[in-house]
């Protein structure tokens, strides 16, 4: 009876825990589509502070493993297309300056494989230009007239849609649609309801941002409600919020998503669009999940299409995010069907999956605590007396490191390391590869080793590391050569 009350306290202590720990973190899918029988989602994650390892996709009865790195979108270089839709009425030239200030400084912000693209819109949509360089895309803007008497908001940002869906895409490239207006619509016998674009917005891949200019509240409230429908960041220009600003802003937020992807080869879809859930996993911890729907392309799946018989099973590099302890059984295993008649939400099967699991270790445990009670069996004759432990704790083989200082004053004895857990790179006499630098934390970054996998993570330090030029945010591979920078140190690890 003892061993019963204390089993039944453990299980509640650890689904509170497990509750605890779904809360603390959250992911919001901000887009998912599906192109050549691929998911992509980008993500924001918030909350999170536990390394993810793992993603799944729960797709049409199915789970899909990640087929990709967890990388955001600044971090991996991912193409950004973006589409400036500049509104051209006769009440925007007060404006134009701010207009321009904020395509400078989102050109500014941008990373080398962004694409910009330029339109207008009065009475019709009309695009402008294509792949416009960086440098001269505010002058380009300043340049649009601004003399329509006519604004069709809603028909143009459908159009604008129409445009995107006639160009080719980069499986991965994210497309945004940027409206400069002060949202003042007049659009007599408008053929794009405000219902119907909505609508529109939901389904498509495209993420929609708004910036906003003027003072008339409820124009610009309703541009703001298409922009929230589609994930996207809504900014109102003004003295609170400079044009610059604004524009860097939206460049972060962007940079700032997470990417991954999800090969749905054989999956058949029965409806144009499904339910998915995603999850995250740190281990066998389930570190937070995030719902959305998916649309199928014409083209996506196919009943013919063979799936392998043993599905890959990638780990994603550990990186900075994750969440409190909990543990899911979700995060490892797909989720169990429902039997027909019977619909249960993933909020009450979750937490059903997880009492069971717990279960089923309660009674192990009790079973091996009685198997370890139980007399040892004598060793067989022969047995070496001094050979060590099995079971225990063993070091990796290791990885042979050899260190190039290109910058900095390096403190340490040795240029040569094996590489077996981490090593820890800062200005404390006790890091594996010190340097006396005032600009580089007492211990700023490490490289460690995972899945016969090197990677390198900052360690919260205050000005930052860099991989060949690019600050990263969280763990991030690491190849021979590659050339690191913390603080104003700089140098090379070759294995």
């Amino acid at each position: 009876m003892k061993r019963i009350f204390s089993l039944a306290l453990t299980l509640a202590l650890a689904l509170s825990l497990a509750a605890g720990a779904s809360a603390a973190a959250e992911a919001r899918l901000v887009r998912a589509f599906v192109y050549q029988d691929t998911l992509y989602t980008y993500v924001d994650i918030s909350g999170a502070d536990q390394p993810i390892t793992k993603a799944d996709a729960e797709l049409g009865g199915r789970t899909f493993p990640a087929s990709g790195t967890l990388e955001t979108v600044r971090q991996a270089g991912f193409p950004v297309t973006w589409m400036l839709l500049v509104d051209n009425s006769n009440s925007m030239p007060p404006f134009r300056e701010e207009a321009a200030a904020f395509a400078e400084s989102l050109a500014a912000a941008c990373g080398k494989n962004t694409r910009f693209l330029l339109a207008s819109f009065g009475d019709s949509f009309s695009l402008l230009a294509e792949d416009v360089p960086a440098e001269q895309l505010a002058a380009r803007m300043a340049d649009i007239p601004m003399d329509e008497t006519v604004t069709r908001l809603h028909s143009s940002i459908s159009q604008a849609l129409d445009c995107f869906d006639g160009m080719p895409r980069t499986g991965n490239e994210l497309r945004g649609l940027i409206v400069l207006s002060d949202a003042v619509a007049y659009d007599p016998g408008a053929s794009v309801s405000y219902e119907e674009l909505l609508e529109r917005i939901n389904a498509s891949d495209v993420m929609l941002h708004s910036v906003g200019f003027g003072t008339d509240t409820a124009a610009l409230d309703s541009l703001a409600s298409l922009t929230d429908a589609s994930g996207g960041v809504h900014q109102v220009v003004g003295s609170g919020l400079p044009a610059a600003e604004a524009g860097a802003a939206l460049a972060e937020e962007t940079g700032r998503l997470y990417v991954t992807s999800f090969s749905l080869s054989g999956l058949a879809p029965e409806q144009e669009t499904a339910p998915v859930s995603i999850t995250f996993a740190s281990g066998r911890e389930l570190v937070c999940r995030g719902s959305t729907e998916v649309s199928f392309p014409a083209s996506a799946g196919g009943e013919e299409a063979e799936q392998p018989e043993t599905p890959p099973e990638p780990v994603l590099p550990p990186s900075t995010v994750s969440s409190s302890s909990g543990m899911s059984a979700a995060a490892e295993e797909p989720a169990p069907q429902p039997s027909p008649g019977l619909s249960l939400d993933a909020d009450v099967l979750i937490p059903l999956i997880g009492l069971a699991v717990l279960l089923v270790a309660a009674v192990a445990a009790l079973l091996l605590r009685r198997k370890r009670s139980a007399p040892e069996p004598p060793a067989p004759s022969g047995a070496a007396e001094d050979a060590p432990p099995s079971g225990g704790p063993q070091d990796p083989p290791g990885i042979f490191v050899r260190l190039e200082v290109l910058q900095g004053a390096y403190l340490g004895q040795q240029l040569e390391f094996t590489l077996q857990r981490e090593l820890v790179i800062g200005r404390d006499s006790g890091c594996d590869i010190p340097f006396a630098d005032g600009s580089v934390s007492r211990r700023h970054s490490r490289v460690f080793l995972a899945n016969d996998v090197v990677y390198i993570e900052d360690l919260g330090s205050q000005n930052g590391t860099q991989l060949n030029g690019s600050r990263i945010e969280m763990a991030h591979i690491l190849r021979s050569g590659d050339v690191i920078t913390a603080g104003d140190a700089t140098f090379k690890l070759k294995f």
